[in-house]
């Protein structure tokens, strides 16, 4: 009989002992489970590259106390939209020209497919009094370092209110008349040219002969005006071609402006009158 309590209890036992060491493994394997991989986003290292900037302007007046110049890379592919800034730099400036500049950019923004344009602007007590009017793609093929941008002066306002009846600058859409003296004809779909100005974006955009475009409104008084290039849509079309490559050619050349009898009459820096509009 006390053999019999034995193997029992020795059963007894061992049952117990597996329980509990099957208890231990579960505690174990529970502890011990492998922990999901937590996904990590890593932002994009910026690659910074330099571009060397040399200033100049023609004019051969110095430039009075306070000015500042200001340099600007910018992404001008947009169309109907404001250019996108990727590096400024602002400097204060005495004596003559060059001024050299040096703007840091991350290479990791600059997409084959965009166009880009270095834009710079002289201020004395935040009042424009020089701007470079041409166009500068410091990555074109054929472009060095460091890159050269001239500076025009912009002429000083006259301080003129537009005459009775006259329509202002900016608000109405103007149809394209006349260009280089030529008269113009209808664009693509027989639609005419036309740019319109809005002082308060400082922006210029219209139809130029096949597509729709947009630029900067660079300065504007009562008598001056210069816009920076455009940019525009890139439909090609069966008419307008033509048109629209010299009209877009010329907006960089817009210097100063009257408005007579509803007609708008823009000079270049020579005083060559190189269009006309009418209001639409």
């Amino acid at each position: 009989m006390a053999f019999k309590l034995k193997k029992v209890v020795l059963a007894t036992s061992v049952m117990l002992s597996a329980l509990m060491l099957q208890a231990c493994n579960d505690k174990e394997a529970t502890v011990k489970a492998p922990q999901q991989p937590t996904a990590v986003v890593q932002a994009e290292k910026a690659d910074m590259k330099p571009l060397d900037v040399s200033v100049i302007y023609l004019d051969r007046r110095m430039l009075p106390p306070g000015a500042v110049l200001n340099v600007t890379l910018e992404d001008v592919s947009l169309a109907d939209a404001p250019s996108v800034t990727l590096s400024t730099e602002s400097m204060d400036i005495a004596g003559a020209p060059p001024y050299p500049v040096t703007l840091n950019y991350d290479a990791n923004k600059v997409k084959a497919n965009h166009r880009y344009s270095v834009r710079a602007t002289v201020k004395v007590d935040n009042k424009l009094i020089m701007t470079s009017t041409s166009a500068m793609d410091p990555f074109a093929a054929d472009a060095k370092q460091p890159l050269a941008v001239k500076l025009d002066r912009v002429a000083p306002a006259q301080n003129a209110a537009p005459k009775a009846n006259q329509p202002s600058l900016a608000g109405p859409q103007w149809q394209l008349v006349t260009l280089s003296g030529q008269a113009v004809q209808p664009g693509a779909g027989g639609n005419s040219a036309f740019i319109q100005f809005d002082a308060t974006t400082k922006n210029a955009s219209g139809f130029s002969g096949c597509n729709n475009f947009h630029s900067a409104l660079e300065s504007q008084t009562a008598t001056t005006l210069t816009l920076g290039q455009a940019a525009s849509t890139r439909k090609m079309c069966m008419d307008g071609m033509e048109l629209e490559q010299a009209f877009l050619a010329a907006l960089p050349e817009f210097s100063t402006y009257s408005i007579n009898n509803n007609i708008l009459s823009i000079k270049d820096n020579n005083g060559n009158v190189i269009a006309t509009f009418k209001i639409k």
